[in-house]
């Protein structure tokens, strides 16, 4: 009988070793949940992915103006600088469209001008001014009736989205004291290497957006950003459905960027992630479809010639059919959140930040995340 007693005494001690050995793991646990919940309400990381140029570094340009308060005056001097090499550039792309379509100029003396700013572009190049020489035979080019042709079947090469624009303002940009306004910064396109990474304080919670290029050589870079990621923000460019990569002359955009959207979504990194689906370049797309057919692209279209809304649609469930087509998307019961973008309009972008993104979105994504860590 004693020996029972001891050997009962024995396991009582060890079970209440145990015991204690429990509670202080269980509030080291709670401890940890709790700096995890409080990690989460002070920053939400995210992360902007899609192809080369669909308007990434142009929505973290509007994050500056609507959170960061703008562009220092140093800005102002850069981006004048991107302006010209813009310009630069759509010459540069023009001419060499001009000799590669065969399309003759109205001023015949205007090919042998031409050529040495088509020498002069580097993309790789850091920007600078252009001389006032060059600027007036830049504006002689875009005043040229063969270039005008030329502009018009610009599908068929490679042309800045903005070069119109640029173009159209040389006038003013050729003065001597102009100044470029922020739709002028908005416009401007340089490609992004590396990562990026901009901070906002919004509300006590740091909102750090990520921006990562988008051409293929610079995706393998990606990887390092993809860690701790709150959402997801994938752009795609609605206007690129008639266009094809530069990387790849025969691969159409729109069909580059379903693929890669189908790749990102299935990343286990973002399992816990929300998915954020940005339709961008919706006022270039409204002006394409009234001259390039969907359907000459995509055959499977079956909607009206020139109808915007009906394109649109067809690309949107292009993207739907992708992410619900996941089976493990389909098991968890994610949710893709779409909205219609036009990344160079303040007001737009402004208005899916506040009542879409930041009041509703954001806020209840970390409250679902916070519930999953309990």
């Amino acid at each position: 009988m004693e020996l029972c007693l001891q050997f009962l005494s024995l396991c009582n001690g060890k079970d209440s070793a145990e015991t204690d050995d429990q509670k202080r793991k269980n509030i080291a646990i709670e401890k940890q949940i709790s700096k995890s919940k409080q990690a989460l309400r002070k920053e939400q990381k995210i992360l902007l992915l899609g192809t080369g140029e669909c308007g990434k570094s142009t929505f973290i340009k509007q994050m500056r103006i609507i959170l960061g308060g703008g562009f220092p005056e140093d800005q102002y001097e850069y981006y004048l600088r991107v302006v010209h090499k813009n310009l630069l550039q759509a010459a540069s792309s023009l001419g060499a469209a001009m000799e590669t379509l065969a399309i003759p100029y109205e001023d015949s003396g205007l090919a042998k001008e031409v050529e040495p700013l088509i020498d002069l572009f580097d993309e790789n190049s850091d920007p600078c001014l252009l001389e006032p020489a060059q600027l007036k035979i830049i504006k002689r080019l875009w005043a040229d009736a063969g270039v005008e042709k030329c502009y018009d079947r610009r599908r068929e090469y490679q042309l800045l989205d903005s070069a119109k624009y640029f173009l159209d303002r040389i006038s003013q940009i050729e003065q001597p004291n102009f100044r470029v306004e922020l739709q002028d910064i908005l416009r401007t396109r340089v490609r992004t290497t590396g990562i990026i990474e901009e901070v906002f304080n919004v509300d006590r919670i740091n909102l750090r957006i990520i921006d990562v290029g988008g051409q293929r050589r610079e995706r393998r870079k990606w990887i390092h950003s993809f860690e701790g990621v709150t959402s997801v923000i994938f752009l795609a460019s609605l206007s690129e459905y008639d266009m094809y990569l530069q990387e790849c002359k025969t691969k159409n955009r729109t069909e580059e960027s379903l693929q890669l959207f189908q790749t990102i979504i299935g990343y286990p990194w973002f399992s816990s992630s929300s998915l954020i689906l940005f339709l961008n370049k919706k006022d270039i797309f409204a002006e394409k479809i009234m001259y390039s057919d969907l359907v000459d692209y995509f055959p499977q279209y079956k909607g009206k010639k020139q109808d915007c809304e009906e394109g649109m649609d067809f690309i949107t469930k292009l993207y739907h059919k992708a992410f619900y087509d996941n089976s493990e998307i389909v098991s968890k019961q994610k949710r893709l959140y779409t909205f219609y973008t036009c990344a160079t309009d303040t007001e737009n972008i402004w208005t899916i930040y506040c009542k879409c993104l930041k009041e509703t979105f954001f806020n209840r994504h970390v409250d679902e995340l916070c519930n999953n860590l309990v």
